[in-house]
This record gives C-alpha cells, sequence and structure tokens, in this order.
C-alpha cells in the first residue's frame, strides 16, 4: 500500500472513531437526561437523541389522565423506538382498555408485556392492576406472586390485599394454583394469615388445603397454624395439625400424656412437653439408674429463691374420671412444702388433680393421684410441675428430682 493510501485508511479509520465517539457521547448524555426526575430536564434527552424511548414514555405518562388522546401516539412512537420495553406495552393496553372495541387488542398487549417482562417489577404490579381491572383474578394473582418472588419487600402492601381476597369464600378457588405447589414466600404469607385474619376458618382453609406431597408441615407453617388455634381455642383442631405434624418415632410416644418416658427431646410445640430453665434451675432430660428406658426428667435447684413452674404439657381429655401416675426419686430436695403435679383446665379454670408433695431423698417409687374432667368448661387441661408456697421462703429450694413413666389412664365408671 502506498503512501496516500495509508494516509487515507488512517483518515478513514480516524473519522469513524470520531464518529463512534461522538455518538456514545449523545448516546451517554442522552440517558443522563432521560434519568432525571424533573421532566423539563428528561425532556432534554430528545435534544440528544430524537425519539427517546424513556422521555416519550415519561410524556406520555405525565398525560394519560388529563389527556390519554395526547398520550397514546407518544406510547406508540415509544414503543416503536424500543419494541422490547414491557412497560409501554402495559400501559398502552390499559389505555386501550377503556375503548370496548378495543379491549380485544388491549388484552393482547398485555399478554405481549408478560411475556417481555416476566420478572421487572415494575412491569408485574403494571400488569397486576390491568388484569384485576379486566377481571382476570388468576392472572393478576400470577404476577403478585412472581412479584413477591422477586421483590420480597412488596410483602408488607401485598399481604394484605391478598387477604382480603382470600377472606372471599367465593374466590378462595382462585388459590388452588398456589395451594397445589406453594412459592417460596407461602409460608410467610401463611404466618400473616395466621396472626391477622379476622375468621379462624379462613386460616384452616389454607393450612388442610396445601398441597405437601410426602413431607411434613414446616415449623413456620405448623406454629403459625397452633399459634392461631390456640388463641382462639380451637383445641380439637389444634391436636390434629400437631400430630399430622408428628413423625414416625414421635408417634412411637403418643398417648394421653405425650413422650410421658422423657425418652425423646422436648420441641415445645402443641402438645409435647414445654420446659424452661429459671435462674437458680437446672431442667433436662438425662440418663440415671432406675429408668424404665435411657432417660428422666431431671430438675436440679441450686440454693435459690423461685416460683418455679416450669414443666407443663397441654392435655386432651374427654370428660370422665382419669388416674395420673408416675415414677419418683426425690433427690435431697429442701423445701418448705414440696413440688407436686397439677391439672387445671385451659383458660385459668379450676385445678382438678394435685398429686402429693415430693421432698427429701427415696428410692424410685410410683406415685398416683385420681381425679375428674368436668363436662362443662373444661375442653382441655393443663399438667404442670410446681413448687407449692405462700410466703416468699417457701420457694427456696435446695437439692434434685427425677420423674419417668408419667401416664394419664382412663377409670371405669365407679372405679
Amino acid at each position: 500500500m502506498n503512501r496516500w493510501g495509508r494516509l487515507g485508511r488512517g483518515i478513514l479509520i480516524l473519522l469513524l472513531g470520531s464518529l463512534l465517539g461522538w455518538r456514545i457521547l449523545v448516546t451517554g448524555i442522552a440517558e443522563y437526561y432521560a434519568e432525571q426526575e424533573n421532566p423539563e430536564e428528561a425532556a432534554g434527552a430528545l435534544r440528544w437523541r430524537a425519539g427517546h424511548p424513556a422521555v416519550l414514555y415519561q410524556q406520555a405518562d405525565a398525560l394519560l389522565e388529563p389527556s390519554p388522546t395526547a398520550a397514546e401516539p407518544l406510547l406508540r412512537a415509544a414503543a416503536w423506538a424500543n419494541p422490547t420495553d414491557a412497560r409501554i406495552y402495559v400501559t398502552l393496553a390499559e389505555l386501550w382498555a377503556a375503548d370496548e372495541s378495543r379491549r380485544s387488542a388491549a388484552i393482547s398487549l398485555a399478554e405481549t408485556a408478560d411475556i417481555l417482562g416476566p420478572m421487572s417489577s415494575p412491569v408485574l404490579a403494571y400488569s397486576a392492576d390491568f388484569w384485576q381491572a379486566q377481571g382476570r383474578l388468576d392472572r393478576m394473582l400470577e404476577r403478585w406472586s412472581l412479584l413477591l418472588r422477586t421483590q420480597p419487600t412488596v410483602a408488607s402492601a401485598l399481604y394484605p390485599e391478598l387477604l382480603d381476597f382470600t377472606n372471599d369464600p367465593k374466590q378462595q378457588e382462585l388459590l388452588r394454583p398456589l395451594l397445589e405447589n406453594p412459592p417460596t414466600w407461602w409460608d410467610g404469607f401463611f404466618a400473616y394469615v395466621a396472626r391477622e385474619a379476622p375468621q379462624t376458618d379462613t386460616v384452616i382453609f389454607l393450612y388442610q388445603q396445601r398441597q405437601r406431597g410426602e413431607e411434613s408441615p414446616s415449623k413456620l407453617e405448623q406454629g403459625a397454624y397452633l399459634d392461631r388455634l390456640w388463641r382462639d381455642a380451637r383445641w380439637p383442631e389444634a391436636y390434629r395439625a400437631w400430630q399430622e405434624g408428628l413423625n414416625e418415632q414421635q408417634r412411637s410416644v403418643l398417648s394421653r400424656v405425650y413422650n410421658g418416658g422423657f425418652e425423646l427431646p422436648p420441641t415445645g410445640v402443641g402438645f409435647d412437653w414445654r420446659i424452661a430453665s429459671p435462674r437458680g434451675v437446672r431442667v433436662e432430660t438425662a440418663p440415671t439408674y432406675g429408668v424404665r428406658g435411657e432417660r428422666a426428667l431431671h430438675v436440679n435447684f441450686d440454693g435459690q429463691r423461685v416460683r418455679f413452674q416450669h414443666v407443663l404439657q397441654y392435655l386432651l381429655l374427654e370428660a370422665g374420671r382419669y388416674r395420673l401416675q408416675g415414677r419418683v426419686r426425690p433427690d435431697s430436695l429442701r423445701t418448705a412444702l414440696g413440688l407436686r403435679w397439677k391439672v387445671r383446665c385451659v383458660a385459668d379454670g379450676p385445678w382438678v388433680a394435685e398429686s402429693e408433695r415430693f421432698l427429701g431423698s427415696d428410692e424410685w417409687r410410683i406415685f398416683t393421684v385420681d381425679f375428674v374432667v368436668p363436662t362443662n368448661d373444661c375442653p382441655a387441661q393443663m399438667l404442670r410441675l410446681e413448687l407449692e408456697g405462700r410466703a416468699e421462703l417457701d420457694f427456696e429450694v435446695e437439692g434434685a428430682i427425677w420423674f419417668d413413666d408419667l401416664a394419664v389412664t382412663a377409670l371405669e365408671p365407679g372405679k
């Protein structure tokens, strides 16, 4: 290549580079102006790039309410400039839907927007509003579900809307796809419903209709459900729900007193043992000599003053006569009035059983107490281990005690 040829090629490359650089500069300036919140500044993008789709959309959006007729050509121009912007299509669909003759075309535009912007949060929100206005609540729920999946922060706004939807029995069937294949956000929404729903039946419907396959309810779901049933004193439903969540090993210790041999770790959920260790007390299940299985309940006091009531279990006994029995081994337990097991009706109902008082030292022995569950106002009961006392000094306690094989058996009438 001769000297003039090389010179011409260099000039051409320089011109192309300058043109490309200018184009990049113009595009950058146009994008800068288009991103400004001030409409006047945003309109400046058009001076650098005629037909900028983002600015055309902004101008159309500002005219939608005062002058829809003027907004439409701007939306068309924006779609022509950027045919992949789903937001433009769904906005134009809302505009066309107001005209009965163009409603079919509006539906097509909205469907196109759903294809182009399936995960875009603004498009999902616009699309959900569009389908709700058209009475297509199934499509609205699909958009809401995607929105909750991609933008979890919208839960505070959408959960109340979904709750209103769920409260309507006529609309509950539309939730079937969500119940058959629950999305990742469902447990959080269910916990919200369990806490806020005005009707307990709404909570029961969502819990019972959810398809879980072979899996048990999650801890979050079951806990929220049981808390609501507990709050509303729906004891039979609460017991069934808790029982359905037990695994095979847990079912093996199911009885009127669950896990009365303390072989399984207490969960503190439902009708399982609820155990806590207040200051000055250590409560645990541990191995020791003389147990029937491998473990027993062990309560150890270090001499401090404590109003101990921290081992309990809820029961679901029908009206009738029963016997509470178990095995006990006090170990140098020094206190004024001793420990005893008590059974009372829930909701601060009457005490229906009080065992003997335990204190001092002894080998393993059996204790029993007969009691009656009344016919009225005793739908569920609470079995609790309590430290007896009247004056403050009565609650100073030192030493330990073991319990094993706690059980409640039904007695025949007249026995």
